[in-house]
């Protein structure tokens, strides 16, 4: 059995050694790059790579599906530059297509930012078969037979470093991507999850007043079902936090908890709502809830809102209320898995 790592790639010499080192020899390798003007293209051929090149057209379906269009192996597996495969993964892989042949798959994705991890789900494995390919100018989805791919889940990882060092920022990305999600929404202004990702940039970037009005549409489409909308509605919660409107954005989100029973990221921030909003006796049944349901990775959802936050988050308002035998099991509790928040309160005692 074959995998061709596919990647498309575009002035990312900074990290593209650190990404094809973690891919194992026995793979083929295929770069696609897109108008490097730095060391990329030097850095590909080294690694041993099948290098080609594609005049960037805004469009990344067309790159990636260039891209797979060059590979041989019997299956695909996509990847990005700034991520790394994890030692073991060779070895999951080929344990999953035994399991699942001929079936598109997703991986759980870890974005390590700055200050916390978040986690996804993507398609990013399928077979080499000509019924699957890109669609989408941007945030690009996997179809077979022109219907978005059905996919099975599997346990493979991928660590994503994108967001670390303001990486949108230093290499041009928040432009890059901003000129493509207004032309996607010109040509869809009721694009859900456009504009969704459109806000999230925004957030992203700490602009909370251009945040606002995408995500408010995206929240009015009222597109529940869809997977992007429950985070989609935290962030435009957290939004309105930042204007003054915690109580406002506590009374949006609450009555979205029972269509969400398995996404802890919307207790959790029910509960930090609760606290901003001084509104007491809601804040410890919602961080309860997020523990109860525990972290998820079927959401957009930030790494430790159904455990360590939520442990903290209740420590403190037990310490708060005067509740220190509480606090201190859930300072211990959040202690535990290393949030260094917990290990400090936990050494002034």
């Amino acid at each position: 059995m074959m995998i061709s790592v596919c990647l498309i790639v575009k002035n990312e010499a900074h990290q593209l050694t650190r990404s094809l080192k973690s891919i194992p020899s026995e793979c083929e390798i295929i770069v696609v790059d897109t108008g490097s003007t730095d060391g990329t293209v030097d850095v590909a051929k080294e690694a041993g790579a099948r290098l080609f090149h594609f005049e960037w057209n805004d469009d990344f379906s067309a790159a990636r599906n260039y891209s797979i269009s060059k590979a041989t192996g019997k299956y695909i597996f996509i990847m990005d530059a700034d991520e790394e495969l994890s030692e073991d993964w060779l070895s999951k892989v080929e344990a999953h297509v035994e399991e699942y042949p001929h079936e598109a798959t997703t991986v759980v994705i870890h974005n390590i930012g700055n200050k916390e991890t978040s986690r996804h789900r993507m398609v990013r494995l399928f077979p080499n078969d000509f019924r699957y390919r890109y669609k989408g100018r941007v945030h690009e989805q996997v179809y077979c037979n022109n219907e978005i791919a059905s996919a099975v889940h599997s346990d493979l990882e991928i660590m994503h470093y994108g967001y670390v060092e303001d990486e949108y920022e230093n290499k041009g990305k928040f432009d890059r991507y901003l000129a493509l999600y207004i032309r996607s929404l010109e040509e869809d202004p009721n694009d859900g999850y456009m504009l969704y990702q459109l806000g999230k940039l925004y957030y992203s970037a700490g602009k909370y007043r251009e945040a606002y009005e995408p995500l408010a549409k995206s929240a009015d489409l009222q597109q529940f079902e869809m997977l992007y909308y429950a985070p989609m509605v935290v962030m435009l919660g957290y939004t309105l936090k930042e204007f003054g409107y915690s109580k406002e954005a506590f009374e949006l989100l609450e009555p979205l908890l029972s269509l969400y029973p398995k996404f802890p990221d919307l207790p959790f921030a029910l509960g930090m709502l609760a606290m901003e909003a001084g509104l007491f006796d809601r804040i410890e049944e919602c961080f309860k809830l997020a523990l109860s349901i525990g972290d998820t990775d079927k959401y957009t959802s930030i790494l430790g809102v159904g455990t360590f936050r939520s442990s903290h988050n209740l420590a403190v308002f037990y310490e708060v209320c005067g509740k220190l035998e509480l606090a201190n099991q859930y300072y211990l509790k959040a202690a535990s898995s290393g949030f260094e928040p917990s290990i400090s309160r936990m050494s002034l005692k």
